[in-house]
C-alpha cells in the first residue's frame, strides 16, 4: 500500500484561488481503478490550479470497496474538486461504489467532472480566436506580429490518451501500481495542458487582445466554471 500525504497548502491538500467570476476553486482530483488480484487498488491523485501534483493516495480495492470508513476518507479527498480524467465515466463509477459502500448519498460527478479531451479542445478554440483578432489587427495596424506558442497543441487533437502522452513526450512512467501508474498518467497530462494555457493566456498582454477576450485567467473560462461548480457542490 502507497500513501503520500499532501503537501500543507490546506486541510484539503490544495490552495484555494480565484477564478475569473471571482468564485472559490481549488483544483482537481484523478480517481483511477486499476489491477487485478491483490494489485487491484483505488488511486486517488491532487492536482492544483497551477498543474502541480500535491497528494497521492492508493489503498487496496480490498479495503477501499468494502470497509466504510476506508470509503469515506477517499471519498473525503474528492470533495470541493474538479474529477479529472480522460473519460471521467470510469472514475465516476469507482466514485459511486465507494459512496455505496460508505453509506453516503450519491453526488454527480458527471457535473463536477472535466475531460481531457474538452481541456485540449477549450484551449485551442481559444487560441483559434486569438489568432483571428490578431490578423484583424494586423490588417491595419503595420507593427502587428503573429502570435507564436511555446508549444503547439496536437492537430488534430489526440483520440486516445496513449496517443496524447506519446505526443507530449512526457516519457515512460514509473509507479508502485496499475492504479498509481494510471493516475499519475492523468496528472501529468492534466498538468500539461495548464502549462499550455498559461502560455496562452500571456498572449492578452496585448491590450487589443485583452479589450476583447478579457483579463487574463487562472484557467480557461469553462475549466474554471467546473472547479469553481466543484467547489461549491455538497458532497
Amino acid at each position: 500500500m502507497m500513501t503520500t500525504e499532501p503537501l500543507e497548502h490546506s486541510s484539503l491538500g490544495l490552495l484555494p484561488t480565484r477564478a475569473g467570476d471571482d468564485r472559490t476553486m481549488i483544483g482537481h482530483v484523478i480517481v483511477c481503478r486499476a489491477g487485478s488480484g491483490q494489485d487491484d487498488a483505488v488511486a486517488i491523485w491532487h492536482l492544483d490550479t497551477e498543474g502541480v501534483r500535491t497528494g497521492a493516495w492508493v489503498k487496496p480495492a480490498t479495503m477501499a470497496l468494502t470497509e466504510a470508513e476506508t470509503a469515506r476518507s477517499l471519498l473525503t479527498l474528492c470533495k470541493q474538486k474538479a474529477l479529472l480524467a480522460w473519460d471521467p465515466a470510469e472514475a465516476a463509477n469507482t466514485l459511486r461504489a465507494l459512496e455505496e459502500v460508505a453509506g453516503v448519498p450519491r453526488t454527480d460527478w458527471s457535473a463536477c467532472a472535466v475531460a481531457l479531451p474538452g481541456l485540449l479542445a477549450e484551449v485551442a478554440d481559444i487560441r483559434s480566436a486569438y489568432t483571428k483578432r490578431v490578423a484583424e489587427e494586423k490588417a491595419t495596424k503595420k507593427n502587428i506580429v503573429d502570435l507564436e506558442w511555446a508549444i503547439d497543441l496536437p492537430d488534430p487533437l489526440p483520440a486516445t490518451v496513449e496517443h496524447f502522452e506519446r505526443l507530449t513526450g512526457l516519457g515512460e512512467l514509473i509507479a508502485p501500481t496499475v492504479a498509481a501508474t494510471e493516475a499519475l498518467r492523468i496528472a501529468r497530462l492534466g498538468g500539461w495542458v495548464v502549462q499550455r494555457w498559461r502560455e496562452t493566456a500571456v498572449a492578452l498582454g496585448r491590450v487589443y487582445l485583452r479589450a476583447t477576450f478579457g483579463q487574463p485567467t487562472v484557467l480557461a473560462p469553462k475549466w474554471e466554471a467546473r472547479l469553481a461548480d466543484a467547489y461549491v457542490s455538497q458532497r
